[in-house]
């Protein structure tokens, strides 16, 4: 270990921290923050003009099932990164998400009521995040981190397979070393650790000031049940559990390909907390017959991130996902995301420097804790209504209701829910709904007005059987997806198939185009209040992921390079048309 801090030469002084031509990146960690990282950084520098080189240092083989491929995580990806990430180009395929999510189910001891996404559509992904679980006989799907680490290899990223012995200073760089080979300096390094690592002792040596986040401990678990087994009794439904039981903050049982994932959150989960959720009337009830907890597959107890490091950088080291600053129980693989392409941004758009980070990264860490405090008051209030029966019933009934709703109608309750199960909101936003006059009234309304204990019979849907790893949802030949003159409120993305964009002219229709697998169309609604100027038609059986309009434009909102992608598609339409418009006049002419 050299010098704690880096050399106070004028490479190190803040206008000189800049990447450029040759600059080298080290990113120590290859799951998900570590890989966005990289992806982010290589895009961005690209079309800044400037050419680096980025190592990868993750000794972990994500093609390995059990714990050497795995990161220890519950692996669902919300709808809202869903939708974020396929703006961005990054479609998840069938091979890699195990299982699409298109409803909760909500268990209480009271009942249970299923919560549906109005689209019918299945927005949220279930994947491993190694290639399984330890006694897996079969590989027949790819771990998600394995996937975004082939990414990010296809952008020029290197992957060094090797654990981080020791990180210096040198020259006013940071160093990196591993087993058998010497150190290796870099112009910046990104640390995507996680917390459960010894990794961050290096960086509490090296960074006097750096200290790691706060955690507690949670639990997971995977059972084979089989896919025919899944389907009939957990379907494509996450279940979820408030039960009155102490230090219990969250519980899901989530399905995936073979097999099922219980997910447990709370305050330093323990062996008897664990037994008395599996042990209880309203897991057994959702398993099959016969089902043992005992029979287990894999299991794991992870440290989570409950409180973010203070100062998540320093000159030419930035600190991204977990071990700087993450989503408080929920959407942490998102978090991620948000946390490495702002790092990303600010190193090729602004700098290296600490102050650079402090300007230009620290408020997007600042604005996750902020909310994760307001989701503390969340979760303290979810504790209370779990202890009282007339406030579960309320909640419940209430739910229960709002299913039978007609279309469009609002759903005050269920939206609450499944924010707050899925991830997909501010918790911010899951507060101020949750204040908000009509929904209080309308809550304490059912307090005083209990109607009959309700039960619902879990459906079984036959969408469950149809590609269960296949997000969003299927339209079949010819069927209309948009119609012209039509009021948008979406985009949508297309997950497999072709569309034909159609002119309705004089009653007449005229195929202006079509789009194929990863394109977009719809995209006006997004940005404009206006009807559909065209009539979208499946050619052949198609599917398509739904982005909405107030997700993505809070997203731009943040994150305005999000919405490059878009705009440079949208360019090379325009230039198409003009092409097809010169090539009408030209024929037009010589006729």
């Amino acid at each position: 270990m050299l010098e704690n801090q880096p050399a106070s030469d004028s490479k190190s002084s803040p206008m000189a921290l800049k990447l450029d031509h040759g600059s080298r990146v080290a990113v120590i960690g290859g799951g998900p923050a570590g890989t966005f990282f990289t992806i982010f950084l290589l895009d961005m520098a690209e079309r800044a003009g400037v050419d680096i080189q980025v190592d990868i240092y993750e000794p972990r083989e994500f093609s390995m099932p059990g714990p050497g491929g795995c990161n220890m995580c519950g692996g669902i990806i919300s709808e809202s990164l869903v939708q974020n990430l396929a703006t961005e180009g990054i479609n998840l395929p069938p091979t890699i998400v195990q299982r699409g999510i298109d409803s909760y189910c909500l268990h209480m001891d009271i009942g249970n009521v299923r919560i549906e996404t109005p689209l019918m559509e299945k927005r949220i992904a279930a994947v491993h995040r190694g290639s399984g679980p330890r006694d897996i006989k079969q590989v027949k799907w790819g771990s998600f981190d394995g996937y975004l680490l082939e990414l990010a290899i296809g952008k020029g990223a290197r992957v060094i397979h090797k654990r981080v012995n020791d990180v210096s200073w040198q020259d006013g760089r940071p160093s990196v070393s591993v087993r058998e080979d010497g150190l290796k300096s870099y112009d910046l390094l990104g640390v995507a650790t996680g917390v459960n690592t010894s990794a961050l002792k290096l960086f509490q040596a090296l960074l006097p000031e750096y200290q790691p986040p706060e955690t507690t401990k949670t639990f997971i678990r995977d059972y084979y049940i089989g896919v025919d087994t899944i389907n009939e009794y957990l379907g494509s439904s996450m279940h979820v559990f408030l039960l009155n039981i102490p230090r219990l903050e969250f519980a899901a049982i989530i399905p995936k390909g073979e097999y099922v994932t219980v997910c447990l959150l709370g305050e330093d989960i323990d062996a008897p907390l664990i037994q008395a959720f599996l042990a209880s009337s309203e897991v057994q009830s959702c398993m099959p017959p016969g089902w043992s907890f005992d029979q287990m597959a894999c299991q794991c107890s992870p440290r989570i991130n409950v409180q973010g490091t203070p100062q998540p950088f320093a000159d030419r080291i930035v600190f991204i996902g977990d071990c700087g600053v993450t989503r408080l129980y929920k959407d942490g693989i998102g978090a991620a995301y948000r946390t490495a392409k702002t790092a990303a941004s600010t190193a090729v758009l602004h700098g290296v420097s600490a102050e650079d980070f402090r300007r230009h990264y620290l408020p997007i860490c600042r604005s996750i804790g902020s909310d994760n405090a307001i989701g503390k008051i969340i979760f303290a209030f979810a504790r209370q209504a779990q202890k009282v029966r007339l406030a579960r019933r309320a909640i419940l009934n209430m739910a229960s209701g709002e299913q039978g709703n007609r279309p469009g109608a609002v759903r005050r309750m269920s939206t609450i829910l499944w924010d707050l199960f899925t991830g997909s909101a501010p918790y911010q936003d899951i507060l101020m709904r949750a204040i908000h006059p009509a929904f209080l009234v309308r809550l304490a309304w059912h307090i005083v007005n209990p109607l009959r204990l309700l039960h619902q019979k879990e459906q079984r849907m036959e969408r469950a059987k149809d590609k269960p790893g296949a997000l969003g949802r299927i339209f079949k030949d010819g069927e209309v997806i948009v119609r012209q003159g039509e009021v948008g409120h979406c985009m949508y993305v297309i997950q497999e198939g072709q569309v034909e964009i159609i002119g309705e002219r004089a009653g007449k229709e005229v195929v202006m185009a079509t789009r194929k697998k990863d394109d977009f169309f719809g995209e006006m609604a997004i940005f404009e209040r206006d009807v559909r100027s065209a009539t979208v038609r499946a050619r052949g059986e198609v599917r398509v992921l739904t982005v909405e309009r107030e997700n993505l434009l809070r997203r731009i909102h943040e994150d305005p390079s999000l919405a490059f992608r878009m705009v440079e598609t949208m360019s090379h339409r325009l230039r198409e048309l003009n092409a097809e418009l010169v090539r009408l006049k030209s024929n037009k002419a010589d006729s």
